[in-house]
C-alpha cells in the first residue's frame, strides 16, 4: 500500500477563494464564517475580492459543467504559476470562458495570493508538529480499511487542505487516486476526516456502477453520492462498526432526526438493481480482506 500525504498551497488558494462563491450545487463551498473570518484577517489589506467574486458567480453557476474544472485541474500542476497556465491552455473552456470568466479569475488570484500565501504559509508553521502524529492516525485507519484502499492496487494520495470548507474532492488517474480533505485541526475532527477520505476514495469504484458521465444537472452527482454514502456505510460495518455513530454523525449532516440503519437506508435510497450490484461490490472488497490475511 503506497500512500503519500500532500499539503498544496496553491490548490488552497483556489478552496480560498471558493469560499466566497455561492454555488447552486453540491459543489458549494461558500461559507459566511469563513467570510468573516477573513475579513478580520484582511484587516489592512485593500484588494477586496467580494465585488469581483460577485461579478463573476452567475457566470461561474451558468456554465458550470465546463468551469468546474477550476476545482481539479490544480492537482495536475506543481505550482501556481503552471496552474494559472493550465487554466488558459484548457481545451474545455471556449473563448468566452477564457474572457468572461478565466482571465478575470485568474487576476482576482493574482491579487488575493498577496494576502493568501502568507497566511497559508502561516497556518502550515502553526500545524507543523501536529501534522506527524494526523499522518500516523490515517496510515494507522487506511491500513485497518487495507481492503478498500488496496482493492484496485492504485497508489493514495492524501492532500490535506487547511481550506477548504465543507465536502472533499477526489481525483481519478490510471496510476493512482488521490483525495483533498480538510487537516483536521483537533483530535474531535480526526474520524470525519478520515470518513471523507474513505468516501472520495470508495467512488473510485462506486462511481462506475451507474454506467453513465456523472454530472450535476441531470442528477446523477445525487445518485452517485447516494451509492457512496450507502457503501461506505456497510464497509464500516464489517471493518470498524464502533466508528457508525461518527458516520451517521457526518452522513447525515444537518438532519434532525437520530439516525439508525432503517432512516439511514431511507434517506440515501436508489433502485433495486444497483443496490445489488453494490452489495456485490462490497463483498468482493470484504472478501479480498479474507485472502490478504491468508
Amino acid at each position: 500500500m503506497q500512500i503519500e500525504f500532500i499539503y498544496p498551497k496553491h490548490y488552497d488558494l483556489i478552496f480560498h477563494v471558493l469560499a466566497y462563491f455561492k454555488v447552486n450545487n453540491a459543489s458549494d463551498l461558500y461559507d459566511e464564517c469563513y467570510i468573516e473570518k477573513m475579513t478580520e484577517e484582511k484587516k489592512g489589506f485593500a484588494y477586496d475580492i467580494k465585488p469581483v467574486v460577485s461579478s463573476l458567480q452567475d457566470y461561474y453557476n451558468e456554465n458550470f459543467e465546463r468551469l468546474m474544472l477550476i476545482n481539479f485541474l490544480p492537482y495536475y500542476c506543481n505550482d501556481y504559476i503552471e496552474m494559472k497556465n493550465d487554466f488558459l491552455v484548457c481545451d474545455r473552456f471556449t473563448q468566452n470562458d477564457l474572457e468572461l470568466f478565466i482571465k478575470p479569475f485568474i487576476e482576482m488570484l493574482d491579487n488575493e495570493s498577496q494576502f493568501f500565501f502568507g497566511y497559508w504559509e502561516t497556518l502550515n508553521e502553526k500545524y507543523e508538529s501536529a501534522k506527524r502524529s494526523i499522518e500516523n492516525y490515517f496510515m494507522e485507519k487506511i491500513e485497518n480499511y487495507a481492503c478498500v484502499f488496496d482493492y484496485f492496487r492504485k497508489p493514495c494520495k492524501v492532500l490535506f487542505s487547511f481550506i477548504i470548507t465543507q465536502n472533499g474532492r477526489g481525483f481519478y488517474s490510471d496510476t493512482h487516486f488521490a483525495a483533498l480533505i480538510r487537516f483536521p485541526e483537533n483530535e474531535a475532527a480526526f474520524d470525519f476526516s478520515f470518513i471523507q477520505l474513505l468516501h472520495e476514495y470508495t467512488h473510485n469504484f462506486t462511481d462506475g456502477l451507474l454506467n453513465k458521465n456523472i454530472n450535476m444537472k441531470d442528477g446523477s452527482h445525487n445518485l452517485s453520492e447516494n451509492v457512496v454514502i450507502v457503501a461506505d456505510y456497510f464497509l464500516i460495518k464489517s471493518i470498524d462498526e464502533n466508528l457508525i455513530p461518527k458516520y451517521f454523525d457526518w452522513a447525515g449532516n444537518d438532519c434532525n432526526k437520530k439516525l439508525d440503519e432503517q432512516k439511514f437506508l431511507s434517506l440515501f435510497n436508489f433502485g433495486e438493481d444497483l443496490r445489488i450490484e453494490l452489495m456485490k461490490l462490497i463483498n468482493n472488497i470484504l472478501d479480498s480482506r479474507t485472502k490478504q490475511t491468508k
